[in-house]
């Protein structure tokens, strides 16, 4: 290949950006936010492009939610003990380790790399007896941190009357910042252990809607039930040109529109139809629905706390805490008979957690110099998303 061999017009005074700098900048204004990844239900294109009603999968949204467990760090200069056996990477636990070099300039032998004999949740081992690396040589090193946490022995929430419960370690420990008021949570991905540890019962007839847990097990005894759980750790992502009206002349505008645009670490891997919810911020709404039995669900996806009251179409009012509770992140849960009519429309009131889809735009990667720079998206507002477009995603 053609070579250009004027070395020193190149290189005489380069300046290099860092992409640390920019990460320490979402770490430090961002704003609370969880991510969460979608994957679209196979009953999609089984049932002619629409979702199945009852589909035991995505309980016919079309769509159910993940999240992100490995998080690729890459060029990290890491720390090292003094022989050179063993790096410390900062985000740990470590899932991975891909490589390690050494890094020293070409005349004292350039780029090394040092192989890896094993690791554990901090600590990467590395066999230096050829490479002969020193402590003070920079070292350049790559991995997978884990994006989950771990909690064991979680003494749960209980409410015996209505069989459910709620974990206790997911609020965010904003220390000196904020005392939390909005209540920012992490959402539980899975529950290895259910029970009651003054029986020693396990408890397995449960289900799950969010971080609710729901169960008419004998076992859920106030103060007696126990949980082993990992929950998605909560990140933040800088926001910008937030945008959003509602259109009301609809003769000169045909959609609703709601835009931001958001910058994101570089190691979340992120497509068409995922979303971020700012966990600690809320707004309210008012939402007309139908009544459709022991269960209504809301559209916004993280309800943060019903109204008092709901306002039927046939001018009856109910109210919380005596007829319905909020189950999970967007479930109305009647307690008793007493509620509307099915079918009868239903006024309801409440506030929610912001949230933003990758819709039309895709994320916009940035490499600069071949290193990892954080990556900038422009999401639209669930709240100005209709449930049409949202199909739209699945067919292309």
């Amino acid at each position: 290949m053609g070579q250009f061999r004027n070395i020193g017009q190149n290189n005489s005074l380069v300046v290099y950006g860092e992409p640390k700098s920019f990460s320490k900048l979402i770490q430090s204004h961002g704003q609370l936010c969880k991510i969460k990844q979608a994957m679209f239900c196979p009953c999609v294109p089984e049932n002619g492009g629409s979702p199945k009603m009852h589909c035991s999968i995505c309980h016919g949204f079309g769509y159910v939610y993940t999240y992100q467990r490995r998080f690729l760090i890459a060029d990290e200069f890491s720390q090292c003990n003094d022989n050179v056996t063993e790096i410390y990477p900062y985000y740990i636990p470590v899932l991975e380790a891909t490589k390690v070099e050494r890094i020293i300039a070409p005349i004292q032998g350039g780029i090394q790399e040092l192989p890896i004999q094993s690791f554990d949740e901090t600590t990467i081992y590395v066999n230096n007896s050829t490479v002969k690396a020193k402590k003070y040589e920079q070292l350049r090193v790559t991995y997978f941190f884990d994006g989950w946490t771990k909690i064991e022995g979680d003494i749960l929430e209980v409410d015996s009357k209505n069989g459910l419960l709620w974990p206790t370690k997911t609020y965010f420990d904003a220390q000196y910042q904020s005392s939390n008021p909005l209540r920012a949570e992490a959402d539980i991905v899975e529950i290895t252990r259910l029970y009651n540890f003054v029986t020693g019962h396990d408890i397995t007839d449960f289900t799950r809607n969010g971080n609710t847990i729901k169960s008419k097990n004998e076992n859920v005894v106030e103060g007696q039930v126990k949980a082993d759980y990992y929950y998605a750790d909560l990140t933040q992502i800088i926001t910008a040109d937030l945008k959003t009206k509602d259109d009301l002349e609809k003769w000169t505008n045909d959609l609703e529109s709601g835009t931001i645009r958001m910058a994101v670490y570089p190691w979340f891997n992120i497509a068409k139809g995922d979303i971020v919810v700012i966990a600690a911020d809320t707004q309210s709404k008012t939402e007309m629905l139908p009544h459709a039995g022991e269960l209504d669900i809301l559209y916004q996806i993280e309800i943060f706390e019903l109204n008092d009251v709901i306002l039927d179409s046939d001018g009856k009012t109910y109210y919380r805490e005596v007829d319905y509770i909020l189950e999970g992140n967007r479930y109305i849960r009647w307690l008793t008979d007493n509620q509307p009519k099915k079918g009868k429309t239903m006024s309801v009131k409440y506030g929610y957690k912001p949230t933003f889809v990758c819709f039309e735009d895709n994320p916009e990667p940035n490499n600069l110099e071949n290193r990892r720079y954080p990556k900038i998206i422009y999401a639209k507002s669930w709240t100005k998303t209709s449930k049409e477009d949202l199909v739209k995603l699945m067919e292309k």
